[in-house]
């Protein structure tokens, strides 16, 4: 399995979702879903927990990486889902050292989920 990316939000969430498939993938991670999360309304950030907890049920082996606007201004909800694997900031998700850190920090099982 390679990087599926789940999008919430505006058309620059779908953009920058396909930008961050490819340096995940780049980064070399794999069987990794990343939430790219909304934080305009209160519905949205409902939205992206929802599909998180579905997701790690359909996908129990699969890592999931939380990123954007709702990870920045929540981060500590998100870390907090057992469900979560890894947080990255919004402004780092655009950067491929982000992608590669996370993959390294899988390998090595750290338990730090924090990366913004």
């Amino acid at each position: 399995m390679g990087v599926d990316v789940v999008t919430f939000g505006c058309r620059l969430n779908a953009f920058e979702s396909e930008v961050i498939r490819r340096e995940a993938e780049q980064a070399g991670l794999s069987d990794t879903i990343v939430i790219n999360s909304c934080a305009v309304t209160n519905e949205a950030v409902a939205q992206a927990r929802q599909s998180i907890r579905k997701l790690k049920r359909e996908r129990p082996n699969a890592r999931i990486v939380v990123t954007g606007c709702a990870a920045q201004t929540q981060v500590r909800m998100f870390a907090d889902m057992t469900e979560v694997d890894r947080v990255v900031g919004n402004d780092e998700k655009m950067r491929g050292e982000a992608w590669r850190a996370a993959r390294n920090a899988f390998d090595i099982g750290t338990s730090e989920k924090v990366a913004v």
